[in-house]
């Protein structure tokens, strides 16, 4: 008979994903107070959904959750009540690009498109042979990396990425701290605009595109999934809030391509 996980192997489950002992004492007990506010039978259904998420998933939910948060916050605000929040939304912004500069309506969804499309073309722990021979494989995590696969690992389907870790708890502070600070310091000027650029562009560069840069050019992966690959690990637990983040995805690049749909004018 297979052996049920219960509800504390899951929190030290995710313990272990910090691999500092001191922060793991830290993020145990942080998560043991947060785990007692939620039902027990809500707990245990969910310990048994992800008790055997790795560290890179768990870090993913966790990032692109926070994401989720910073887009759909403000996107919701305008929807019920006007476009009254802190910092106006993503498709605001982007539209007030847009009304500038109509060319860059193109730019975010070739953006989604492509990603998506090499999410479907290559996928993670997968090798894609150029016709120079060169290779490039997708990590773990989701990212492309440059490498070098042996023969054998070619004929296997089981390549080694070759990369190392780089981004560490100090990265993400300071990340987190200027993606914070800033927009915070800009306003000031009383610009919304100019508070969701700085705050937009700051999460893309310290978020997606130095984690990408890293793993493509110098080996170095990011610690978390990216959100193609973290919304393929949450269709295998929870398939609805797959679907739905799929959906809330597709709208959105909509929302942008077609700003200020479903809205008028």
């Amino acid at each position: 008979m297979v052996r049920r996980p219960s509800v504390p192997n899951l929190l030290g489950g995710v313990s272990r994903a910090v691999s500092h002992p001191q922060r793991g004492v830290i993020l145990r007990r942080f998560l043991a107070a947060l785990a007692k506010l939620v039902p027990k039978r809500l707990r245990r259904f969910f310990g048994l959904r992800f008790a055997d998420a790795g560290p890179a998933e768990r870090a993913g939910y966790l990032v692109w959750a926070a994401m989720g948060i910073v887009i759909g916050v403000p996107e919701i605000w305008a929807a019920i009540s006007g476009d009254g929040f802190y910092w106006p939304t993503i498709s605001t912004t982007v539209g007030h690009l847009q009304d500038r500069w109509p060319v860059l309506t193109l730019i975010p969804v070739a953006l989604i498109v492509g990603y998506g499309y090499s999410a479907l073309r290559l996928r993670p722990a997968a090798t894609a042979l150029q016709a120079d021979l060169s290779a490039v494989t997708r990590t773990s995590q989701g990212r492309l990396t440059q490498s070098d696969p042996t023969l054998q690992e070619l004929a296997t389907g089981v390549p080694d990425a070759g990369t190392s870790p780089l981004f560490s708890t100090p990265y993400f502070v300071v990340a987190t701290l200027l993606i914070i600070a800033a927009p915070v310091a800009v306003s000031t000027s009383h610009n919304r605009f100019l508070v969701g650029y700085v705050l937009y562009s700051l999460i893309a560069i310290f978020w997606v595109i130095v984690p990408n840069i890293a793993a493509y050019w110098f080996k170095r992966d990011a610690p978390y999934t990216t959100l193609v690959v973290t919304i393929s690990c949450l269709a295998r637990r929870l398939t609805f809030a797959a679907c739905l983040a799929a959906a809330l995805l597709v709208i959105l690049l909509i929302h942008l391509a077609f700003y200020p749909w479903p809205s008028r004018r």
